[in-house]
């Protein structure tokens, strides 16, 4: 049963979420106003301002941190509204037109640093940096970092892979001619950053399992898993097998264990009402890492891993 904390999170979480299956149409004033302080750096580079709210934060009376999930969910809405807006806006001639007919998320990979625990207080003010750094024939990456304002220091970075893909037949779409024609210079020499890849599933018998039903509010609007939905998955199966000493490292309160990294890899969608078994077992090469497999069926829905920093004596 999740916490007060992690019901309140869950709420914040879930409702309103754009990431599942983005249909890209930003208006100037909804971005300038999410995001203040918006100051153009170079053609694939913008930074903004972003104030912490107290009700990001995981526990309402102490106030004492910012959960990662809902960091996880708010930065690739950051990177959404400032990709529409300044790195794929239509020309003039093509205004009445949508720029993509609908985008999956195929990978995103977070990493938060020590001064992500250190510095985040309610109201605290942060630097956000959007970059686009590759662009091919049906997809992009896009990074983004976020920075305490006063220190310059960094505290969390995302990396998003997004694909443009046909609304019906779920199959990858070319980009725009012009599109690729603008980013010319990404999709010729920049070189790419590393998104999420898959893993196997190593051939052992020791997983830890957990089950979830997909409800209606886990859903977007066309009733398919919410993306952030797959992150609290992964993070109760981890909460479970830790309490029950599933992992030789992380194991009991998984709260004392601060989240270093995060990959979360879509391979395939689920919908409302599906019956979810969540497999979870520690790397065999790195115990402060968990891996997840996330199934309906015989089917690979997504794969998700996540490095902890270990408590030090």
């Amino acid at each position: 049963m999740l916490s007060v904390a992690g019901q309140r999170l869950r709420a914040w979480l879930v409702p309103q979420n754009p990431m599942n299956a983005l249909l890209c149409q930003v208006k100037t004033l909804t971005t300038d106003w999410t995001l203040p302080g918006i100051n153009v750096i170079s053609k694939n580079t913008v930074t903004c301002t972003h104030v912490f709210q107290p009700w990001d934060f995981e526990d309402f009376e102490k106030l004492a941190r910012v959960h990662v999930g809902t960091v996880a969910r708010q930065m690739p809405v950051m990177s959404y509204l400032l990709g529409n807006r300044y790195f794929f806006h239509p020309p003039e001639e093509r205004k009445t037109e949508p720029v993509f007919k609908l985008v999956f998320t195929r990978g995103q990979r977070f990493e938060f640093l020590p001064a992500y625990y250190r510095h985040l207080a309610p109201g605290k003010r942060t630097t956000v940096t959007e970059k686009l750094c590759s662009l091919g024939n049906t997809s992009w990456v896009t990074m983004a970092e976020i920075r305490d304002y006063s220190t310059n220091d960094l505290m969390a970075r995302g990396i998003f892979q997004k694909i443009n893909v046909d609304a019906t037949t779920r199959r990858p779409e070319p980009l725009p001619d012009w599109l690729k024609e603008r980013h010319s210079y990404l999709t010729s020499s920049a070189p790419r950053p590393p998104t999420v890849q898959p893993f196997d599933v190593p051939q052992i018998t020791k997983f830890f399992r957990y089950s979830e039903v997909v409800a209606p509010r886990a859903t977007d609007i066309y009733h398919h898993t919410n993306q952030s939905s797959y992150l609290w998955y992964g993070m109760d199966c981890a909460t479970l097998g830790a309490r029950r000493n599933a992992y030789s490292v992380i194991r009991g309160d998984l709260d004392k264990y601060d989240l270093k990294m995060l990959e979360v890899l879509y391979q395939k969608e689920s919908t409302e009402g599906d019956v979810l078994e969540v497999e979870s077992w520690e790397d065999q090469d790195s115990p402060d890492t968990l891996r997840f497999q996330i199934k309906k069926g015989d089917k690979n829905i997504t794969q998700l891993t996540m490095q902890f920093y270990l408590p030090t004596v």
